[in-house]
């Protein structure tokens, strides 16, 4: 793991945007995110009177933090700890008893930082590999032996001082004038000290004068770095359902504003977003087919995304302008048998196909008929049963009707052979075994 001792400079990608001007005698309006982020960090918690006010605080404000914890202070309030987590905020470590770590000896700093992990543990905490050295005192023995056991050392750009006594208007002008645009602005402050109520009441006005002046608030990645926020991409439309062919307007929104220049593409057409943009709007268009449809949905499919993650899925009814499906049924023409009655197909065909079963039904002087043309499928085979004929029969033209198709012709031959032809030749060849009668006198 590499140290951080001031942390990189914020991604390229955070261009400079000026303030958007509104409406004459208006003042100018700050576009969100357009001058960076700011990470907040709270050091040597957790307080069982502090940090649970702290993080109702930030989740009210819906701001990210950091929370550098003491491993003796975890070992005592494990439900203080585990608040902190479960309310979605990452914890770093920030060993036993927040001693300077270039004073002591190796195995003492090793014992430092696994013991306050072994607290987390037992607290049923999942901490990241950041680690911060009490009072930023580090060398470069600590800083191996820090990377030797996995952690990323993160110190800080902007001190509040808060630890020292300051009111809450001193805590709050002291960190609004350290924070510099475009910069990396990495905050100290403390939960877990005797002054950590000042700290508490300077927030609110502190984030709001931070996100009046353009600025995010950003938690810290695996390297220590401040994070850009990952907005979620919603979409919703203006009407409950589209016709076939017809075009659906959509309303595309981030959740929170983007930090970066960025883009997503819906159905296909890409749109960008600029720092601090939070919506835009398209139109997709409802494929025209020939198709028989019935519960057909348009999906709107969100892809190609930028620093966003998408949000739940989007699907709109489409309204079917298809007519049903035109039936036809093939003639067929047969001869009948002086045995048996046999089966006769006659082809069902569909001039377009349907995404349902459809059942063809048929009447004819034979009996009724029906066959099903599976969805997707345009063929089927009507069957029907033709009797015993002779001879002297006629040829019989036989209607079959089916609903809504008309009219197709089974054309029946009378057969060549008298019914005992046709019995000696269904056996001609046929050898009977010998019979032997018992005898009986």
């Amino acid at each position: 793991m590499r140290r951080v001792l001031a942390v990189a400079l914020l991604v390229a990608a955070l261009t400079p945007v000026a303030g958007v001007a509104a409406a004459p005698g208006h003042r100018d309006r700050v576009v969100p995110c357009s001058r960076g982020l700011v990470a907040l960090t709270f050091d040597d918690g957790p307080s069982p009177t502090v940090t649970p006010r702290l993080v109702h605080l930030l989740r009210r404000l819906d701001v990210p933090a950091t929370f550098f914890m003491v491993g003796s202070r975890v070992a005592a309030y494990p439900e203080v700890a585990r608040l902190v987590e479960h309310n979605g905020f990452a914890i770093g470590n920030h060993t036993w008893a927040h001693t300077d770590l270039t004073t002591q000896t190796t195995p003492e700093v090793r014992h430092a930082l696994r013991a306050t992990r072994r607290a987390m543990d037992e607290a049923g905490l999942h901490p990241t590999d950041l680690a911060r050295p009490p009072y930023g005192a580090t060398n470069p023995r600590v800083d191996r032996l820090l990377t030797a056991m996995g952690y990323t050392s993160v110190l800080w750009t902007i001190d509040s001082r808060d630890w020292t006594g300051l009111s809450p208007r001193q805590i709050r002008a002291g960190i609004g004038s350290a924070v510099r645009p475009h910069r990396t602005n990495l905050v100290l402050q403390h939960d877990g000290v005797t002054n950590s109520p000042a700290t508490l009441r300077a927030l609110p006005t502190e984030i709001a004068g931070l996100r009046a002046r353009g600025f995010c608030f950003a938690a810290l990645d695996a390297t220590g770095a401040p994070t850009p926020p990952v907005p979620q991409v919603e979409i919703t439309t203006a009407r409950p359902r589209v016709a076939e062919g017809g075009r659906l307007a959509l309303a595309v929104r981030l959740s929170r504003p983007t930090s970066r220049p960025t883009a997503v593409r819906v159905q296909g057409r890409t749109l960008p977003f600029a720092v601090g943009e939070r919506s835009a709007r398209t139109v997709v268009d409802a494929r025209q087919d020939d198709r028989d449809d019935h519960g057909k949905r348009l999906a709107i499919t969100v892809d190609g995304l930028r620093g966003l993650e998408a949000g739940p899925a989007v699907s709109v009814p489409v309204v079917d302008d298809d007519p049903p499906p035109v039936v036809s049924v093939g003639a067929a023409r047969t001869t009948a048998s002086p045995l048996l009655a046999q089966t006769v197909t006659l082809p069902v065909r569909l001039d377009r196909t349907s995404d349902r079963d459809l059942v063809v039904d048929a009447r004819s002087p034979l009996g009724p008929a029906s066959t099903t043309v599976p969805a997707g499928s345009r063929t089927a085979a009507l069957q029907l049963t033709v009797p015993v004929g002779t001879p002297r029969d006629r040829v019989r033209q036989i209607p079959v009707r089916i609903d809504g198709a008309g009219t197709s012709l089974l054309v029946v031959r009378p057969p060549t052979q008298t019914r005992a032809e046709a019995v000696r030749a269904a056996f001609a060849g046929v050898t009977w075994p010998q019979l032997r009668l018992p005898h009986l006198f």
